[in-house]
């Protein structure tokens, strides 16, 4: 199974002042499944801040692990309850992100489905914000 498929992503960030910022993407990417794990691949743009990176999506039931890679290089891994800490390398240096979920829902079958994960994000080991991502897989 390797999918064509329509994949929408929305990033909610709330900073300690209450201030929102949403960001949405609509994109085209792939979708396959292999040893009981999902992915998702597809390729950032402009409205994200990272054209040039492609990003993939391992879902399993209880962890997700997002990886760049391009322009900007970051791996994270979300698994509700554990703090874990990766490096975000972009072209104007890097910087150590650090992500607490404490929601981590993967609800996909084989025609899609969707992630949900809330986690509070640290740079450089102080706190900026409680997020929200959700991601959308529905076939092309």
């Amino acid at each position: 199974m390797n999918k064509s498929v329509i994949i929408s992503v929305t990033g909610t960030q709330v900073n300690e002042f209450g201030e929102v910022d949403v960001q949405e993407l609509v994109t085209t990417g792939v979708y396959y499944e292999k040893k009981g794990a999902y992915f998702i691949i597809y390729n950032e743009s402009e409205i994200t801040g990272m054209p040039g990176t492609t990003t993939s999506v391992k879902a399993e039931s209880r962890r997700v692990t997002l990886n760049r890679m391009g322009e900007s290089q970051h791996k994270q891994v979300f698994e509700a309850g554990l703090r874990n800490r990766g490096n975000y390398i972009t072209p104007y240096g890097m910087m150590y992100i650090a992500v607490i979920p404490s929601k981590v829902d993967v609800s996909l079958t084989d025609s899609g489905g969707s992630i949900n994960l809330e986690y509070e994000l640290e740079i450089e080991n102080q706190k900026i914000s409680d997020n929200k991502l959700s991601l959308t897989v529905r076939e092309a």
